[in-house]
């Protein structure tokens, strides 16, 4: 398994593996009193056995600022354009509320929501509009009124990206069998 952060140059990625990116709210290098929980999703990858690429918007040391780095947005778009798979955990809390996360998840649910896989905890801050923007645009888009999977664990969420990362089929064949 290849963890790609941004240290490592988009151009040397081999988007021909399964990759999956981590898409959800980013600790920053000022709030070291945080957790990602990137480290815990690339664990159930490695129990997994997931065998390509994690694209991890994130620096490998958990200082590292990034402020004033106008090119990690550009690197993050390189990133979840070529991914096969974007999992969005958003285990929103009130410092760590993932303003950015809520404009790429509904970018990337208009975009290709055939490779977006979502979850997040049962307990996460003020999530019911994605919550409810997730469930209406599934509706719309499958004329069905049940299927929308939203995953309550991070298990879970890893288990169905790898899924879509390994073989990338329509979003209403994952959400059926996420439901059977």
């Amino acid at each position: 398994m290849n963890e790609i952060r941004y240290e490592t140059f988009q151009k040397d990625v081999d988007y021909n593996l399964p990759s999956v990116f981590l898409a959800g709210p980013t600790v920053r290098g000022n709030q070291t009193h945080l957790t990602s929980w990137r480290p815990e999703a690339i664990e159930f990858f490695k129990a997994n056995s997931f065998n390509g690429n994690l694209i991890i918007p994130e620096f490998s040391s958990p200082v590292e600022s990034d402020q004033h780095r106008y090119d990690l947005p550009i690197w993050e778009f390189e990133g979840l354009r070529n991914s096969q798979a974007i999992l969005f955990w958003i285990p929103r809390t009130r410092e760590l509320i993932g303003l950015t996360t809520n404009h790429e998840l509904g970018y990337w649910m208009g975009r290709e929501r055939e490779k977006v896989v979502y979850g997040r905890p049962n307990d996460a801050y003020r999530i019911n509009y994605l919550d409810t923007m997730w469930v209406e645009d599934y509706k719309d888009r499958f004329n069905k009124n049940h299927g929308a999977t939203i995953h309550t664990s991070l298990e879970k969420t890893v288990k169905a990206a790898m899924f879509v990362a390994r073989s990338p089929i329509a979003a209403e064949l994952i959400d059926e069998l996420a439901n059977n």
